[in-house]
């Protein structure tokens, strides 16, 4: 008999009780977690507030002024104040949830699901065959395809509200569905067919943000758990730091990427602004 086996691993979250007819699944648990850590450093961070910050003030503001110049880079500092509040909320919620992995007790703790044979539970601890019967309590936020899905449409969406109150709602309807192109022959034809693929374009954003986000995510989660598993000493060396560094590149590409889509959405779409801002889209998706 071995020692104990691979955890158990399934994409949709596992579902720790109800209340009345609600689910609570562990990623829930994990989301109510990542935002009660979000406020508590914030709490603290702006407690005392000094003139000269140091400390956890420090790093708040550090954070949030490195942030706010990279908007204002992209988005220029008429934009910059409105796009700010999403961009910021996006990237310290998914890197406070991405990070939530690598503290002790997520995935490994929880409910023993099904039953235990004799002689492999000592107290909390399970061996032998039973090893992987556990229902984990907490599992990261953005391992959970619904959330990442959410944010996605939040993003999108906004960029949507964000378009009609900049350009207007002819010029950007037209952006999508350019009927005024038909008149011009048949060069005007292929130009109003270019513009109904950009309705597949947003459809697509919404996938390529939720799927880039859980996939890695939940990758990275497996990896150290796998890890953790066959070699402890070596998760604690090399893939909790590397776990750390993808947290935050998860969360810096989705962030960035949401402040480009909010980009496009408020610049008119001209032919010689369109291979512009595409090449700006595409420079984003790079850095991944």
């Amino acid at each position: 008999m071995q020692l104990w086996k691979l955890p158990h691993f399934q994409l949709a979250p596992e579902e720790i009780f109800h209340l009345g007819p609600i689910p609570v699944t562990n990623t829930l648990l994990c989301t109510i977690l990542g935002i009660v850590i979000i406020l508590v450093l914030f709490f603290f961070a702006g407690r005392r507030k000094e003139m000269v910050p140091r400390g956890l003030q420090n790093v708040a503001e550090w954070a949030l002024e490195s942030l706010m110049s990279l908007v204002e880079s992209i988005a220029g500092k008429r934009w910059a104040k409105k796009f700010f509040p999403l961009v910021a909320t996006l990237f310290i919620f998914i890197f406070v949830s991405n990070l939530v992995d690598i503290l002790p007790g997520v995935d490994s703790i929880g409910t023993i699901h099904g039953a235990v044979k004799a002689g492999e539970q000592m107290g909390p601890f399970l061996f032998g065959d039973s090893s992987n019967k556990i229902i984990p309590w907490l599992r990261p936020a953005t391992t959970d395809l619904n959330l990442t899905l959410a944010m996605a449409l939040v993003t999108v969406l906004t960029a949507q509200v964000f378009g009609f109150y900049a350009l207007g709602a002819k010029e950007h309807i037209f952006k999508y569905i350019n009927l005024p192109a038909l008149k011009q022959g048949p060069v005007g034809f292929i130009t109003f067919l270019a513009t109904l693929l950009e309705i597949v374009q947003e459809f697509s954003r919404i996938l390529s943000l939720s799927l880039r986000l859980f996939g890695n995510i939940f990758a990275g989660s497996v990896v150290l758990a796998v890890f953790a598993f066959l070699l402890p000493a070596l998760v604690n060396i090399i893939f909790i730091p590397f776990e750390m560094l993808v947290a935050f590149v998860q969360a810096f590409v989705f962030s960035l990427l949401t402040l480009v889509y909010l980009q496009l959405a408020v610049t008119s779409h001209s032919h010689e602004e369109h291979g512009e801002e595409h090449s700006v889209e595409g420079q984003a998706v790079a850095t991944h």
